[in-house]
């Protein structure tokens, strides 16, 4: 494999399996009698075990004070968006199909904000992206009216 497709499979496709399995486990969590809040409690403690274990494989430091901050804040976004996921899943018996490609457009929030705050449009090519950005869109229209 080429080494500038590594990256791509660490931090894009196995995530996306992952996330992807992540729904489906969520759903089934909601159809087993979970509530929101117990959900969000037991991934919160999936996630601080698997952080503490890795800390240790993985050998890394502690960050800096903002890095937490900021890892902080980014779990507190995470957390709101999951118990609001799992709050549809079981109130509401959404179809986790239909509401995964919707809860997915995410993707459109972090390229807008990564494009304005990191400067990243320098590096990528912008008619693609914007391509891209359509078809999520137009995909998540779809969806959402199935």
């Amino acid at each position: 494999m080429d080494a500038k497709y590594i990256p791509l499979l660490l931090g894009g496709v196995i995530p996306a399996l992952l996330y992807g399995t992540a729904g489906i486990l969520q759903k089934m969590s909601a159809q087993e009698g979970g509530t929101a809040t117990m959900y969000l409690t037991c991934f919160g403690v999936a996630t601080a075990l698997t952080g503490f274990v890795l800390h240790f494989v993985l050998n890394e430091g502690v960050g800096t004070r903002r890095s937490i901050v900021w890892a902080i804040v980014a779990g507190v976004a995470f957390a709101l968006g999951a118990v609001l996921i799992s709050f549809v899943l079981i109130r509401y018996q959404t179809p986790v199909s239909q509401l995964s490609p919707l809860y997915n457009t995410n993707v459109l929030i972090t390229v807008s904000l990564g494009l304005w705050l990191f400067a990243e449009y320098q590096d990528v090519n912008m008619w693609r992206l914007l391509t891209g950005a359509v078809l999520v869109v137009a995909g998540a229209i779809l969806v959402s009216g199935a």
